[in-house]
């Protein structure tokens, strides 16, 4: 038998050898003694060297008693088997415990590397503090516009079920996917292939709230009672709307945004069934809407939703668009029905397309419908394009920044890795492997990573906090709370973990592939460092140098847009215009008495002193506005409809006057334009461009809505102005008369040859006490306005500016260590060259000279970069050519310069070296 494999190795087998006096039978064959030394070995080597003569002695004692080849052969298979099985069993065991031991060991030269790396970097406090503060500017850039992006784009939309949720959309006149009518959402709400259908849409205009504490301006969206069942969510508290709030006549209702409860209602318990005024109607809270969403159109926030049978809030005009074909006001989102797959909806909606065309010619021929899945649309298909844009351009400056912080860090890492050569070769000396030499190196730049990940959440979390305190409105971006949520967590430390790496990796290698001889005897002279660790030096200068081009470059085309912008001519003359905006819709006012009111507030605001030109406009210039599909007569759209969607604005007949427009051909309203006679337009001179060939050929040239039988008359053309925003091309808009088709929510402005500030008050008030119905939801300068306008441009350009900066000192930084370092090195050969002759000027020239070339080749490479990148910014630039040379030039001489900076502060100080101090280390 063989030994108990249960037992330790070092057990004797239970079966000993024979008493000397017994006989321990024949002798085996030497063949059969071959074969039994190698069973043997078959045991781990520890279990030989105690037992092999003993197993030896008792395989001769077994064979021994075997009588006759039968017998023998079953001796042989059973001492087989029994080796093979107590041999496996040893073998396992010994496994285990060698790997038990390998492990323990393992941990505690991890754990002792660890406090050694630890210790060093405690021994130069400085160093530490500078490289995770440069990590947490990095790192806490790159958490801050990830959370952002992530909101924007990436976060999955917290819907139940968010495969069956779609976006329906029909073409806008210009054949693109668009908003729908609202008879278009009901027709798709007949269909089988949607469980739920609902269609919302925003407010335009806020509505204000006649709250305890004085008017407050609330983003307000309607929507249908279906919209929560389509999207699979359900409401905080309270209800969501009914069946029956989806009929202009029922109780107007509100259900108000978690979001909005918390802040603007202060968590009020009894916020369900309140009644507030908004608009001057009341309305009552139904409901807190769920806490998932603050709004349809994810990131932007919404204040609360209103009912369908609210929407004479906004005038009689969002009323009777319900029952028209030729308003697309509405967005749809459905959920499919059981078993119905994205490409049935879309043949449905295809089948309902051709039928309204043919049903509704005027208004739908042309016109498709279009399915897409929830996770393909963020806002909405004709916005996403510029999102993903600025989503894109924010996280490539946040990771050249962070490139830029490795590339400086794992420079000074070298430098103090050529510092420590003689402590690591006497390491590799004394026995250390080069993977342990590297991972003191890296477990050092894991160690700075860390503390500079956990510096850099704290630092995401108080700029995510102070975005909504930012001086541009960032739409939806207050509302990103979750900054430690797994994905940001997540994100953060693979971040860490990825720039721990990246910028240890080129030390570490550098010191575990170091002659140990040629190490020590360099350590002991002091000489300069090798032409390997030279190379990798220049070229970790040459990717912070072509990273900072790119970062300027950037900067340098969004301030030249940004100047383009300032210096545009707007086609008016804006410096002595004042605005108040006023709103009559909760006075209830027939549409004669509604002229009649707009007429007297005019001629109430002309008459006040300093006042030189009154008038109202339903939009601003470059503001966002209305527009309505129109039927352009002797026009024929490209796009295959009978209509395009046009712009357009309610005036009074001197408003161009007040603002300055010049009157290009016709007329302005006027006397002739009377309510009761023929509709009177004017147009812009890029409408007259379009439609008719040219302002002359405009006049007397008609349009109507579409649907509509009433033709309108262009009688005059007037310059182009913004219409949506100052950086747009010439864009078409039409203007009606107020004469003929008075607001109830417009904007009264005012021309004076003052200041225009010192008319808001006296307006605001004459208004107040004209009309005591009156609204004032706002006021300002028009200058104001448009410099308001150039928000987002200037944002852009100062964030650009600011990470510019910071890359630039990055660099700079870089470039002054090496140089400082390699002078240090070289401080006996600028001795020796001092004491036979060098002037200080010459060994100055002869340290940046050598500088140079290496920035040179970074600003080579940072331009062929800056040229493939420049592109990505023409969706941001106006009156810019991305390509534009002097633009290039300009940011590479600007780049030269600052090197040649960065690298004569520390060559001057070189040149200053005493030769006999010097030499004396030699």
């Amino acid at each position: 038998m063989s030994p108990d494999p249960r037992g330790p190795d070092t057990t004797p087998p239970p079966t000993t050898a024979p008493p000397p006096t017994q006989s321990p039978g024949p002798t085996p064959s030497p063949r059969s003694a071959t074969l039994a030394r190698l069973l043997i070995r078959l045991y781990p080597r520890a279990f030989r060297d105690a037992h092999g003569q003993e197993m030896e002695h008792l395989f001769r004692v077994r064979l021994g008693r075997s009588t006759g080849p039968v017998s023998r052969m079953g001796v042989w298979v059973r001492l087989v088997a029994d080796t093979i099985e107590n041999a496996w069993v040893l073998r396992r065991r010994a496994r285990h415990q060698s790997r038990q031991r390998g492990e323990e060991g393992a941990m505690n030269t991890l754990i002792h590397d660890t406090r050694q790396a630890l210790r060093h970097l405690l021994r130069a406090p400085a160093f530490g503090v500078a490289a995770v503060a440069l990590l947490a500017v990095g790192l806490g850039a790159n958490i801050t516009v990830f959370t952002l992006v992530d909101a924007m784009l990436f976060r999955p939309l917290p819907w139940d079920d968010p495969d069956r949720v779609v976006m329906v959309y029909q073409d806008s006149d210009d054949g693109e996917p668009n908003s729908s009518s609202f008879p278009a959402y009901r027709d798709m709400a007949d269909s089988d292939v949607f469980a739920e259908v609902s269609a919302m849409s925003p407010a335009f205009a806020a509505i204000t709230w006649e709250s305890p504490e004085g008017p407050l301006d609330l983003a307000a969206e309607y929507a249908t009672a279906s919209y929560l069942d389509a999207v699979g969510l359900a409401p905080l508290r309270g209800r969501w709307f009914a069946p029956e709030h989806d009929r202009v006549g029922s109780e107007p209702v509100a259900v108000i945004s978690e979001a909005a409860w918390r802040k603007v209602m202060g968590n009020d318990p009894d916020v369900v069934g309140r009644v507030i005024r908004l608009n001057g109607q009341s309305v009552r809270i139904i409901g807190v809407g769920p806490r998932e969403i603050s709004g349809s159109y994810p990131p932007r926030t919404t204040d609360l939703w209103l009912s369908i049978s609210s929407t004479p809030l906004s005038g009689p005009f969002r009323v009777s668009n319900l029952d028209r074909r030729s308003d697309h006001w509405y967005d749809v989102r459905a959920r499919l029905a059981e078993n119905t797959t994205v490409e049935q909806a879309q043949a449905a909606m295809d089948a309902l397309a051709a039928r309204l065309a043919e049903n509704f010619p005027e208004f739908n021929r042309g016109r498709d419908i279009t399915v897409f899945r929830s996770s393909d649309v963020r806002i909405h298909p004709g916005e996403d394009g510029s999102l993903f844009l600025i989503g894109g351009l924010l996280l490539s400056v946040v990771v050249v920044v962070l490139l830029l912080t490795c590339a400086n860090l794992a420079n000074l890492l070298l430098v103090r890795g050529l510092g420590r050569s003689g402590e690591m070769a006497i390491r590799r000396a004394l026995g250390a492997s080069r993977l342990r030499v590297a991972r003191l190196f890296l477990l050092e730049s894991m160690i700075l990573a860390v503390a500079g990940g956990v510096a850099g959440l704290a630092l995401a979390r108080w700029a995510v906090g102070m975005i909504p305190s930012l001086p541009i409105p960032v739409p939806g971006w207050d509302h990103v709370e979750l900054l430690f949520d797994t994905r940001v967590v997540l994100f953060a430390g693979g971040l860490v973990v990825v720039t721990g790496v990246l910028f240890g990796l080129a030390p570490a290698v550098r010191s575990a592939g170091a002659d140990v001889a040629g190490s020590l005897r360099d350590e002991r002279r002091g000489s300069s460092m090798g032409g390997a660790t030279r190379r990798l030096r220049d070229a970790l200068v040459v990717v912070q140098v072509a990273a900072s081009l790119v970062l300027v470059l950037g900067t340098g085309l969004l301030a030249r847009s940004l100047s383009a912008l300032q210096s545009l001519d707007p086609g008016l003359d804006a410096d002595r215009v004042a605005w108040v905006r006023a709103d009559l819709g909760r006075a209830g006012l027939e549409a004669d008495e509604l002229r009649i009111a707009v007429d007297e507030m005019i001629e109430n605001v002309e008459s006040m002193p300093g006042v030189t030109g009154a008038a109202v406009t339903t939009r601003l210039p470059a503001q966002g506005g209305g527009s309505t599909t129109t039927v352009v007569e002797d026009y024929t759209p490209p796009t295959g409809t009978d209509a395009v969607e046009l712009a357009f604005a309610v005036v009074s007949a001197e408003y161009f006057r007040t603002l300055g427009v010049p009157v290009v051909a016709g007329r302005t309203f006027g006397p002739d334009d009377s309510p009761d006679g023929p509709a009177s337009i004017m147009v812009n001179e890029a409408a007259a461009r379009r439609f008719w060939g040219g302002a002359q050929q405009a006049l007397g040239r008609r349009t109507r809505s579409q649907g509509g039988s009433a033709w309108r008359t262009v009688v005059g053309v007037v310059g182009d102005s913004p219409v949506s925003t100052l950086s747009e091309s010439t864009r078409p808009i039409m203007y009606f008369f107020s004469g003929q088709r008075a607001p109830s929510s417009f904007y009264v402005v005012t021309r004076t040859d003052g200041d225009p500030s010192a008319l808001l008050s006296p307006v605001r008030e004459g208004l107040a006490a004209l009309r005591s119905s009156v609204n004032i939801t706002g006021q300002g300068t028009l200058a104001g306005w448009l410099g308001e306008g150039l928000a987002a441009p200037r944002f852009a350009a100062g964030m650009m500016g600011a990470f510019s900066l910071l890359a630039l000192l990055l660099a700079g930084l870089g470039i002054y260590a090496v140089v400082a370092f390699s002078v240090a090195r070289r401080t006996a050969e600028l001795g020796i060259r001092i004491a036979l002759g060098a002037g200080r000027d010459r060994v100055t020239r002869m340290v940046v000279r050598e500088v140079v070339g290496t920035v040179g080749l970074g600003v080579l490479a940072g331009l062929v970069l800056a040229r493939l990148a420049a592109t990505r910014l023409d969706g941001l630039l106006f009156g810019v050519n991305s390509t534009d040379p002097l633009t290039f030039l300009g940011a590479a001489a600007f780049l030269v310069t600052v090197g040649v900076v960065a690298a004569w502060v520390p060559a001057r100080r070189a040149a200053r070296t005493d030769p006999v101090e010097a030499m004396r280390g030699v």
